[in-house]
């Protein structure tokens, strides 16, 4: 008994590795080096040594999945329009394997903690507290010495983007923490995945919680501010009364002006072109024939344009567009497969869901500037997929159960 326990525990910080390494996009296909062999180590130690069954709900949810990545790049690669397989380097293959391996990763780990949404949420709880620990690590030595941590140069030799340009007075020069990723926005995006999993398992606000609404923030990334005071709002506003809340409430306009006007100097410290990049971007997509606005180019297909560029140089910047994912998430699944794609995504999510607080989150996801193709998003989406939401009333009557 005591050595299944311990089995248990290891099979528990695999799973933790595994989840932390695969939100790692920056690092690219270094993290299949490192998860690969933990995936094995976790799935021998599971089968062999800890004598578990699959967990049937989980492996339900992977060959469905699975299914549907297959079915949705089919039109491309039978050529129906408006779907267009028009990335030659991005075969059906390429598509296919890849996003099923990170399927697979993210299947691996519900079968590992066999479905457990206790284990699940703290295993999400640990790998928030890890990208947290470096945030915060950066944030306080780099305001008062202007030396900056970073763990991306030192993995990859890329440097991260935490320079903004930006002298405040009394503040100083404001730095842009970026924890393991190359950009602050990066960052952002990823602590809000992994911020509304842990709060689709559970949706009590603690500490942790309020940790990373308050690095989004701190960001300054001009987007993760927008979204972080949106959820610090919601946050504030579903709190009990207190003497704290009605000091925030009365401090808030101060906090939101100081806020504002940090994002408003990070703008102007862009120039013109950056926000130049990104309308061009949405010109080039709206200006799209009707049905592929409406169905998309397909998962193998973009924009003739960007595609042509893509094949010849890999560099989308020659056309004077931004990155295809960087005005959201939302935009990226338009591009891919249309109003009618978005549409289905954001309903089955959205329906889903359930609870207000769940379904704030989810808006917050697609307005950053990850992609659907991300280790991040896809491990979200098999969470809800997977599981049914926690709500407040379910958690609250768990509480008097334990008392």
């Amino acid at each position: 008994m005591m050595k299944n326990t311990k089995i248990s525990q290891v099979v528990f910080w695999i799973s933790v590795a595994i989840v932390f390494i695969g939100f790692m996009e920056n690092i690219d296909a270094l993290r299949y080096d490192l998860m690969v062999p933990l995936i094995g180590l976790g799935w021998i130690l599971h089968f062999f040594y800890n004598g578990n069954k699959i967990d049937t709900q989980s492996t339900k949810s992977f060959i469905y999945i699975s299914l549907l990545i297959v079915l949705i790049a089919l039109p491309s690669v039978l050529k129906i329009f408006p779907h267009a397989h028009n990335l030659m380097r991005y075969t059906f293959y390429s598509f296919a394997v890849g996003m099923i391996v990170k399927v697979f990763s993210a299947y691996s780990v519900f079968a590992f903690l066999k479905g457990d949404i206790n284990k699940l949420e703290k295993m999400i709880k640990y790998v928030i507290i890890l990208n947290l620990s470096m945030f915060f690590l950066q944030f306080i030595v780099v305001f008062p010495t202007g030396y900056y941590i970073d763990p991306l140069r030192a993995i990859t030799g890329e440097h991260s983007r935490y320079g903004g340009g930006m002298v405040i007075p009394v503040i100083g020069q404001v730095y842009r923490c970026t924890g393991f990723f190359e950009e602050p926005s990066t960052y952002s995006g990823f602590m809000v995945v992994l911020l509304a999993s842990k709060l689709y398992l559970n949706p009590k606000v603690d500490r942790v919680v309020l940790a990373v609404a308050a690095s989004i923030i701190l960001s300054f990334s001009v987007a993760a501010i927008i979204y972080g005071l949106v959820i610090i709002g919601y946050f504030l506003l579903k709190s009990k009364a207190s003497y704290l809340k009605y000091i925030l409430f009365l401090l808030s306009p101060l906090f939101a002006a100081a806020i504002i006007a940090i994002a408003l100097q990070r703008l102007t410290s862009l120039g013109g072109d950056a926000q130049d990049i990104r309308s061009n971007l949405n010109a080039m997509v709206f200006a799209q024939q009707l049905p592929i606005l409406i169905f998309g180019n397909g998962a193998l297909g973009i924009m003739p344009a960007a595609a042509e560029v893509m094949n010849n140089s890999g560099n989308v910047f020659k056309l004077g567009i931004a990155s295809l994912n960087d005005n959201g998430m939302w935009l990226f699944f338009i591009i891919k497969f249309g109003f009618v794609g978005l549409a289905m995504i954001m309903s089955y999510l959205f329906f889903k869901s359930k609870s207000l607080l769940n379904r704030i989150m989810l808006l917050v996801i697609f307005l950053t500037k990850l992609s659907f193709l991300y280790f991040g998003f896809i491990f979200y989406f098999f969470l809800v997929f997977n599981n049914k939401p926690v709500l407040e009333e379910d958690a609250n009557e768990a509480e008097s159960e334990v008392e």
